[in-house]
Parts: C-alpha cells; structure tokens; sequence
C-alpha cells in the first residue's frame, strides 16, 4: 500500500495543500545563490585614467602627466576620465578634487578649466580606490626692457664690446664720437616653477621701426613704413627659462661714423614680444633708441638717448643740424 497522508477531514486536507502552495512560492522567491556570491558577479567601476582632451598640449612639455596651453579668453581646457566599464553609470561615481574645474554639461567624466588666467591646475580623480591625476599649466610671459643697471647674470654678457662694460643704457665710447643704447628684454614666465615643465618652445622676437636721416634728409635703405623683422642672432639670446622663470634678449643699436659727409640721425623704435611653440603668448613691449652724430662738434654724439615706450609719432624731417659743406 502507498504511504499516502490521510486526512481526518476535509478542511485539513484543504489547509495542508494551502501550506504547501505557500512554502513552493516562497522557494521561488528566494535567490538561488547568496547575496555575497550574486554581488560579486556585478561589475563594479573603477578608473581607468585621467587625460586631457582639448586645448592643452604635451609638445615641449616634461612628464607624461603635465600639459600646457597658452592664457587664452575662450577655449577652456577638458579633462577627461576613462573608467572600467566606460558608462554613464560609472562616470557619476567620480569622485573629482584639487583643481577640479567645473562640470561639462552632459559629460559627467569630464571637467573643463578656464584658460583667462596663467595658472597651475592640479586635478584629481578616484573611483573604485582607484586614483589618477593629471597637471595643466596655463602659461604667459611678461616682458621688461631693461634700459638701466647691469646686464643680468644669466643674460648673454656684452663683454669688451662698446664701452667695454655690462652698464646698460646710452653709453659714450671711442672718446665720445660714438654711442650705443645697451638693451635687455627680460621675459617672466607665469605660473611660478614652469621652468621645471616648459624648457623649450620659446623664442624671443623683435621688430624695429625707423626714421633716420643722413646729412640732413631721409636715408631711404633705413626709412621704415611697416614694422620690419629685427630679431637678435640666437647667440645674443639665453631661451630656456633659468630658475626664476626667466628667458632672456639683447640688443644694441649704435651711432658712430657710418661714412656721413656731415651728420645722422636715427630715431628708432622696437617692439618685443615671447612665442611659444610658433604662438605669441606676450603682450608687445617696446621702447626707442634716438641718436645723433655730428662731424664738426666734438664729441660728435650730440644726442644719445634709449628708453621703454615709443618714439609717436617718428620724425618726419631731420633735427635740422646739417649743414652743407
């Protein structure tokens, strides 16, 4: 005979079923494997890396984390984080510091950092226990034409050239029948310690504009209308930036006895300015050199003077002290 359950009557047999439909869904309900094994088969985010994607560059740049760009209105610099997996999801998890920026709309593994300031961003991300971190360098340069004191000690030194001296200035030399105006453009480059990240890329440039007179009229080989190319021999520049932040020019226009019958005079105007990687990243600076030369004075500089700013406007006719033979 069967072992079967035998019921005492009918309202058992009905509530025993019931208990047994009632323990089958609870058997359904729960999960085949336990919470911490289930866990484990769900991905979890971690981050992958930081990396700049627009607007900054690593050409001429030292580190595989640093990035440079130049002070800029517009364009902002993007950071972006790549995680694993690489979804929306995950991206809303980072967890952003330091110089973290602001939000990219829509792009929540992104931030961007203004461009209107020089400056140095560190930022920061984690996800996952995982840490990564990039540096952006916003970068300037402010230019100083030196005019007086003594030539710096990391600039190019005149040396026995002229008057023999490192006095910069308008100097007298050969017993005052000639004269030079000793200039050194001195370049600071923002943020402080960039020196350590951007050492090359940069040139100094020049342009000069001139109105100069020969025995009393114009000297057309020296008559400028347009601002002409005068940048200095790289052998007077010192372009890697020394520890100071600092990159150095000079020049040195001079009067003396160009072969004249009777007198010159040069009234000459100059402009600096910085580029990095082929793009001007200062503001123009200028400044002037005016001499004058005159056979029959003694000494024959007459005039001798240089100066930051400009000659406005340039001379159109001489300072009338020719006189003809």
């Amino acid at each position: 005979m069967r072992n079967e359950k035998v019921f005492r009557s009918i309202r058992e047999r009905k509530a025993f079923f019931e208990k047994l439909s009632a323990a089958k869904k609870d058997a359904e309900k729960k999960p085949s494997e336990k919470p911490e094994e289930a866990k484990s088969k769900c991905p979890s985010c971690k981050l992958a890396y930081l990396k700049v994607i627009q607007n900054a560059t690593q050409t001429n740049v030292t580190g595989n984390k640093n990035w440079a760009c130049l002070k800029k209105d517009t364009d902002e610099v993007v950071v972006q984080a790549t995680t694993i997996p690489n979804t929306e999801d995950c991206w809303k998890k980072i967890n952003w510091s330091g110089d973290s920026g602001d939000a990219v709309s829509g792009k929540p593994n992104q931030r961007k950092l203004s461009r209107a300031a020089a400056k140095h961003y560190h930022v920061e991300a984690e996800l996952g226990g995982v840490k990564d971190h990039v540096d952006v360098w916003v970068i300037w340069a402010t230019v100083t034409n030196l005019t007086s004191g003594t030539t710096p000690a990391n600039a190019v030194q005149y040396g026995a050239r002229y008057d023999g001296t490192e006095n910069l200035g308008a100097q007298s030399y050969d017993g005052g029948d000639s004269a030079v105006g000793k200039v050194v453009p001195v370049a600071t480059i923002s943020p402080a310690g960039v020196n350590a990240i951007v050492q090359a890329g940069w040139s100094f440039e020049r342009e000069k504009m001139r109105h100069d007179f020969k025995d009393g009229v114009k000297d057309a080989s020296r008559w400028d209308t347009a601002w002409q190319n005068d940048t200095s021999d790289p052998s007077f520049q010192k372009i890697i930036p020394d520890a100071n932040d600092k990159i150095y020019d000079r020049d040195a226009p001079n009067i003396s006895d160009f072969g004249q019958t009777d007198s010159y005079e040069r009234y000459d105007n100059f402009r600096e300015w910085v580029e990095w990687n082929g793009t001007r990243c200062s503001d123009y600076a200028g400044w002037y050199w005016k001499a004058r030369w005159k056979a029959n004075q003694s000494p024959k500089v007459t005039l001798k003077e240089v100066s930051s700013g400009e000659i406005a406007p340039l001379p159109s006719e001489a300072d009338h002290f020719y006189s003809p033979p």
